[in-house]
């Protein structure tokens, strides 16, 4: 018979052997690099587009970028189920049900998704309809979004369209919605001073902001909180909102800096679309009020006010 003294090393020892296997596989995992992501992109066209460029998109999505998952939505609700997954491209037809639903749809995705922007290529048979409704349901993304009316293009063109949205997210240097709005500033890591400067633009992405000659002059290096007064423009919300940003360009005058929204949190993001909306819709009644101003200027003594 073993001694019991020496089943119980032998037993320590197993224990020990186990409990360090068990330690290096979690070591090992922990360092282990980590999976990447699967990638989506959504097709839902619906009837609106026809069969031979529904094939030839999916011919392309298979040779071009064959790591990227293709999803065909046959619904609203197959489209909504991958607003938690990594989709980097929605392919849709604006009338892929009701055009108003279609945007409301695609809205949904974009609020669901919080590590970033997700471009949208609309195609279209009614391009000016198409814009019409976006300016009132999605303008805030309009600088990763882009629509082709796939009727009167090639199809190399739409082709292009897909490769811009996947690899550019259809990035250019679009033209910010024009503010003129007070804000206070603090550069984070020197102090709590408080700057006092303007909105010269704005958008979901980014800003210009400028302050008084002299008072800071900006860097690239500078990480920043701009302190944006809410109330005047959005009801029911917090007096201040506080939006973390980082400068990415500096004007040659240094009083002006182009910046990155960083940190952005869902209701953060939520309660700028608000502010946005509010800021578009001033812009838009008073463009309206200066073209109805300039009509009436022009208008011939005794004609009436259009209803």
């Amino acid at each position: 018979m073993a001694d019991s003294t020496s089943i119980k090393n032998a037993s320590g020892a197993e224990d020990s052997k186990s409990k360090g296997k068990s330690g290096q596989a979690i070591e090992d995992f922990l360092q282990a690099p980590k999976k990447k992501r699967k990638s989506y992109v959504i097709l839902a066209t619906g009837d609106g587009v026809d069969e031979d460029t529904v094939a030839a998109i999916q011919k392309f999505m298979k040779t071009q970028y064959s790591k990227i998952s293709l999803v065909i939505a046959k619904n609203s609700e197959e489209v909504l189920r991958y607003s938690t997954r990594n989709v980097i491209l929605t392919i849709i037809h604006d009338e892929f049900v009701s055009r108003p639903e279609t945007l409301a749809i695609v809205r949904k995705l974009k609020e669901a998704k919080t590590d970033g922007p997700m471009p949208t290529l609309f195609l279209t048979k009614n391009a000016p309809a198409l814009v019409d409704h976006y300016q009132r349901e999605l303008l805030p993304w309009h600088e990763v979004d882009e629509y082709v009316q796939h009727e009167d293009v090639p199809r190399h063109d739409i082709f292009r369209k897909i490769k811009s949205g996947i690899e550019t997210q259809f990035r250019r240097r679009a033209k910010r919605f024009k503010v003129d709005m007070p804000l206070h500033f603090q550069v984070l890591d020197t102090g709590d001073v408080k700057y006092e400067g303007r909105l010269i633009d704005f958008s979901l992405h980014g800003a210009l902001i400028s302050t008084t000659s002299g008072v800071h002059n900006f860097s690239t290096r500078d990480q920043i909180m701009v302190h944006l007064p809410l109330s005047k423009y959005v009801k029911g919300e917090a007096d201040i909102l506080r939006i973390s940003a980082r400068v990415r360009r500096v004007l040659i005058s240094g009083d002006q800096a182009g910046l990155s929204w960083e940190y952005l949190s869902d209701d953060k993001l939520a309660v700028m679309t608000k502010l946005l909306f509010a800021i578009v819709d001033s812009s838009l009644a008073k463009s309206a009020n200066a073209t109805r101003t300039r009509l009436s200027k022009n208008q011939p003594v005794g004609m009436s006010e259009p209803t």
